[in-house]
């Protein structure tokens, strides 16, 4: 999460030629403390392309040293989420070791993903199947991926190279149970979110009158689950992000075809402070820190930014936007120094409905910026277009690809070079997008968490770029806290991490 992009900051002040005063982030790139021998098994994704709650999903692994004695034997790890699937952290000493069983199980014990061993039925659907070899020697905290696949009800463990033993899946007798689609849906504000994944409490009674109750972890998007035919009347029930809601239905009344959504609408909360923290030798030393405050109506009204600056001990304000609306819409954003002084402006035009931005002109002090904006909608996806004019008469196009109301994919290019990125996000609430506060490149539009991005650039490359991105949340769904770990885009080397801690 972050409220402007610096890698296409970097671009464009490599274009115009200036040193701007406006600075989202500041980072001293000081030496970490490691987490020698420590490591985490990583999932890039879940082989049905669904987000899961990891609250009711553990991974059981076996660990073998180099004498092929257990080390851990399936140990259950807890999973956590943040754009990839991740183990809690594992330390062990140094030495060569080698994951020969991993099994993702639900709390009632029943395996829902596998990782295939070497020579087994399985093998063929990943690219690196079981034992698969690593070496702890001394160094930092690391993340070892590991491919699974997903267990179907007639699958057997002997597919996958696993005894039968290890193995407990749920049987089901398609002719006993009725199919009900299940969906989340909630709004926030002015935004829907319907690829969230929860708990849901089904209950179902039969022609006594007997009450059968039972906790079902869904994926987020559309879900479809298996209820006894002997039942006579059941019921889901939902709660997610402080929003609870029920449904009660007849057997009657059950049609398989329809798609029945439980959620509700909540307010979005306002995000009053951001304080960031980097990692130092004596741990993490506050780096900077931003204010939101807003008006009695609760529009955005000024973003005060702080900064730590050497020959002080305390944060010291570094700048501010002050928010401007006419007629109830935000119009202008003007850029105050730490002295007060008025040095520049974002000013906004939109279209005749008043939906969209069209025009963006930037005023840096004697640096000035036109963008502008054209939107197209493909099937399936939306495209923003954007065309830069620079004081210096220099160009820039920028083009993102919007699925499911994020940011998926970017590109620009000018005579100097050029960057793209892909992006993957979690399925939380991101603040920004509720807040009403553009930039020049219009990146807090994402809904939900950025958590993964990949850069290439074609001329100059940035000295450091983000890595890893590590989310703890509320239980209404918006971040606490955001550990960002930066590296060397060119060898890799991990350079530095800052934590923001978010208060509303």
């Amino acid at each position: 999460m972050k409220s402007i992009n610096l890698n296409f900051i970097y671009l464009l002040s490599l274009i115009i030629g200036l040193s701007s005063c406006v600075k989202e982030e500041s980072s001293l790139q000081l030496p970490a403390p490691l987490e020698m021998n420590t490591f985490r098994i990583m999932l890039d994704s879940l082989p049905d392309g669904s987000a899961y709650d990891t609250s009711d999903l553990f991974a059981f692994v076996t660990i073998k040293n180099d004498k092929d004695e257990d080390v851990l034997s399936n140990k259950k790890l807890l999973i956590s989420f943040n754009g990839k699937y991740v183990t809690e952290k594992i330390k062990l000493d140094p030495g060569n070791y080698k994951i020969s069983s991993l099994i993702i199980g639900n709390g009632d014990s029943y395996t829902q993903f596998a990782a295939p061993k070497a020579n087994s039925a399985k093998a063929s659907e990943v690219q690196k199947p079981l034992n698969i070899s690593f070496k702890l020697e001394n160094a930092d905290i690391f993340d070892l991926p590991v491919e699974v696949v997903k267990v179907l009800n007639e699958d057997k463990a002997e597919n996958f190279g696993y005894q039968t033993a290890d193995f407990k899946i749920q049987s089901i007798d398609e002719n006993k149970f009725i199919k009900v689609k299940l969906q989340a849906v909630i709004r926030v504000g002015d935004i829907i979110y319907d690829n969230i994944p929860t708990l849901f409490k089904l209950s179902n009674w039969d022609s006594n009158g007997v009450l059968t109750e039972k906790d079902t972890l869904l994926a987020g998007g559309v879900n479809e689950i298996f209820l006894p035919k002997s039942g006579v009347k059941y019921q889901f029930k939902l709660s997610k992000w402080g929003v609870s809601d029920e449904m009660t239905l007849n057997k009657d009344q059950i049609s398989e075809g329809v798609v029945y959504t439980l959620g509700g609408a909540k307010s979005p909360k306002k995000l009053r402070l951001e304080e960031q923290f980097t990692f130092t030798q004596a741990g993490y030393m506050p780096s900077g820190k931003t204010i939101y405050n807003y008006d009695p109506n609760g529009n955005l009204k000024q973003i005060d930014f702080y900064d730590k600056v050497p020959q002080y001990s305390d944060l010291r304000l570094s700048w501010s936007k002050v928010y401007v609306y006419s007629n109830a819409k935000l119009s202008k954003i003007n850029y105050i120094n730490d002295q007060g002084t008025f040095v520049g402006y974002l000013e906004l035009t939109y279209n005749t409905e008043g939906t969209k931005i069209i025009k963006m002109k930037e005023v840096n002090y004697d640096q000035v910026t036109n963008a502008q904006l054209e939107y197209q909608f493909p099937t399936g996806y939306a495209r923003i277009n954007f065309k830069y004019t620079f004081s210096n008469g220099n160009t820039m196009d920028y083009v993102q690809k919007i699925i499911g109301g994020n940011r998926t994919e970017d590109s620009a290019s000018s005579p100097g070079g050029g960057e793209s990125g892909l992006y993957q996000y979690d399925f939380n609430i991101n603040p920004y997008t509720h807040m009403n506060m553009p930039n020049i490149f219009l990146s807090n539009l994402p809904k939900n968490n950025l958590v993964n991005q990949k850069k290439t650039y074609s001329g100059s490359i940035p000295s450091a770029e983000p890595y890893k991105f590590e989310y703890s949340y509320d239980d209404d769904g918006y971040p606490k806290e955001l550990i960002k770990s930066f590296k060397n885009y060119l060898n890799g080397e991990h350079l530095f991490k800052i934590k923001t801690v978010y208060s509303y």
